[in-house]
């Protein structure tokens, strides 16, 4: 019989602890590491609405998810966000396993996913220190504005932001979700476009000051593209029990 343990064990061995950056509290979030598992649910986020549906919906033993629910100084109190959820978990026995910046740099993880995704070749590590960001050239260059509708439409974003240096796309750095802390290297590492999930307003004026091109298509939807990743991966390495894809989980937002 499959256990907690047993998928917590076979996703490190994608995505090892030790990729993970200083205090990101990767692994096993809450359950019992010896419950069978028969059913999993595989998330980009850990809900409440993702927790019905694992209890209605899924019938799931475990959700798997790549943001965790463990962040900073936390409680198991319904004084917080994560508290509340670790308590509604707790209380239905149902498990959370959370693979999140081990994923971000493992070799085929959220990144190389991403890249791969928007047509990047000869992708490389370009961010030496947390092994996260990846650099690829594409096969021919175009404008800031049509690669930005590309990149759109490939992560399903209901809007995307983009600064335009008035250089032509085609050495472009990838860093999903939220991946300002790897502007600089990206920079650094010669690239001629940096595409994200999320930034705040000085990482473009600082792609403006620096004449990068910068585009922006949403934390949510940068790195969902891991979840049929991560259902696959499941089938293929735990290979007995049931893995079903969120419906529930979605952008935290609308766009007009």
């Amino acid at each position: 019989m499959t256990t907690v343990n047993d998928i917590e064990r076979a996703l490190f061995e994608w995505a090892p602890l030790s990729l993970a950056v200083k205090d990101d509290k990767v692994g096993l979030q809450a359950g019992e590491r010896h419950k069978p598992v028969r059913r999993v649910l595989v998330s980009l986020d850990v809900t409440q609405a993702v927790i019905n549906e694992a209890i209605f919906q899924a019938r799931a033993d475990v959700i798997v998810s790549h943001h965790g629910i463990l962040r900073g100084d936390f409680r198991p109190t319904d004084d917080t966000d994560a508290g509340a959820l670790l308590l509604t978990l707790c209380q239905t026995g149902i498990a959370s396993v959370a693979m999140h910046t081990n994923l971000d740099a493992a070799e085929g993880g959220v990144n190389d996913v991403l890249a791969k995704m928007i047509g990047l070749k000869k992708v490389i590590v370009f961010d030496k220190t947390t092994g996260i960001g990846r650099m690829g050239r594409l096969p021919a260059p175009t404008t800031v504005r049509d690669f930005a509708a590309h990149c759109k439409k490939i992560t399903g974003t209901c809007a995307a932001r983009y600064h335009d240096a008035g250089r032509p796309v085609q050495n472009v750095a990838v860093g999903a979700g939220g991946g300002g802390s790897v502007l600089e290297e990206a920079i650094m590492s010669g690239c001629d476009t940096f595409f994200t999930g999320e930034v705040s307003h000085h990482a473009f004026l600082t792609a403006r000051n620096r004449g990068v091109n910068l585009i922006e298509c949403g934390h949510f939807a940068t790195e969902n593209v891991i979840v049929p990743e991560m259902a696959d991966y499941l089938r293929t390495h735990v290979p007995g029990i049931i893995i079903n894809i969120s419906r529930a989980a979605s952008e935290p937002y609308q766009c007009l």
